[in-house]
């Protein structure tokens, strides 16, 4: 009997579900739409994700037989505000998979797999900006102390979806009269035509049809072409990446109190000046990144089945 435990990663802008062998030999990788609740429009792309895993790992082992002893699963939204929904979902699209093994999935949030994806123990610091924003502390993988996470509406400042929306902010006050010019201007106006929403005539009323029409997760799209812009030394999207990174370096500063720091979320590990930012301001501590979030799903839900430790390092390694 093959023993397999499987880690998923459900994020806003797209999701992962990783299996693996006690080996730590993953057998099946797969990648499916973003399925938060609160930034996505999920439907059953968790449900659809994990039976295709399934599915995967059933042709993989060629008839073998096999069980599932460990599900860990780090859902964005998953604090206590929306756990009952984050439950919910996890539930479902596992039941709906009927794993052998019968697995009861654990829930955890997002910023908890991302650290233990790349952290050398439980304990330290996370700052994650991705579609969201959020800083942890940590003890035994578990957050202690959490600053932000509040979602789009009430914070989440510094993250994807922030900056998306302060550059397309800027670009309309641009184009109103008031703002200051901006190549954001040019920059909203090649997003809204990939994206369907021009047309109208008037390229205001574009951005605010490609606001009306987008999630919260959607909106976060335009993030890549603020920092950009900035990176290109324009003055307004600068002080937009300016102002990200110093909220996050806030962010990250409330729950701090020293020891490896993990990174986390395509805002912080892509290239541009947000992520250099916060990188000078950490210059002297342990910084490591966490690449693939979904690794840390995998490294829980080994250490629940009572396996021998799958160090974070070497699933990654593999899991390329």
């Amino acid at each position: 009997m093959i023993e397999v435990v499987i880690g998923v990663d459900v994020g806003g802008t797209s999701s992962r579900v990783l299996v693996a062998g006690a080996d730590g030999q993953p057998l099946v990788r797969r990648r499916g739409p973003g399925a938060s609740f609160r930034s996505s429009a999920p439907g059953d792309a968790l449900g659809t994700l994990v039976r295709g895993a399934a599915a995967d790992l059933r042709a993989a082992l060629d008839g073998a037989p096999w069980r599932v002893v460990g599900v860990v699963a780090g859902l964005t939204g998953a604090g206590p505000a929306g756990r009952t929904r984050a439950r919910a979902l996890l539930d479902d699209a596992v039941a709906a998979a009927h794993l052998p093994g019968d697995p009861v999935p654990e829930l955890r949030s997002d910023p908890e797999i991302a650290f233990a994806a790349a952290a050398p123990s439980g304990e330290g610091s996370l700052l994650l900006a991705g579609t969201g924003a959020v800083a942890c502390r940590m003890a035994d993988f578990a957050p202690i102390a959490r600053s932000d996470g509040l979602g789009w509406l009430l914070g989440d400042v510094g993250s994807g979806v922030w900056l998306g929306l302060a550059g397309l902010r800027a670009a309309a006050a641009a184009l109103d009269g008031r703002g200051p010019v901006t190549r954001l201007v040019a920059a909203a106006a090649a997003h809204t035509s990939d994206h369907g929403a021009d047309g109208t005539g008037d390229p205001r009323q574009d951005i605010v049809r490609l606001v009306d029409m987008s999630t919260p997760a959607e909106l976060g799209r335009f993030a890549p072409a603020v920092t950009a812009a900035a990176a290109a030394g324009d003055e307004v999207a600068g002080r937009i990446a300016a102002e990200a990174a110093a909220a996050l370096l806030t962010t990250f500063g409330a729950v701090d109190r020293g020891g490896t720091v993990v990174l986390a979320g395509s805002v912080l590990l892509s290239p541009g000046p947000v992520r250099d930012t916060v990188r000078t301001a950490l210059a002297r501590r342990d910084v490591r990144e966490a690449a693939e979030p979904v690794v840390g799903a995998v490294a829980l839900a080994a250490r629940r089945a009572g396996w021998p430790p799958l160090g974070p390092g070497e699933l990654a390694g593999r899991a390329r």
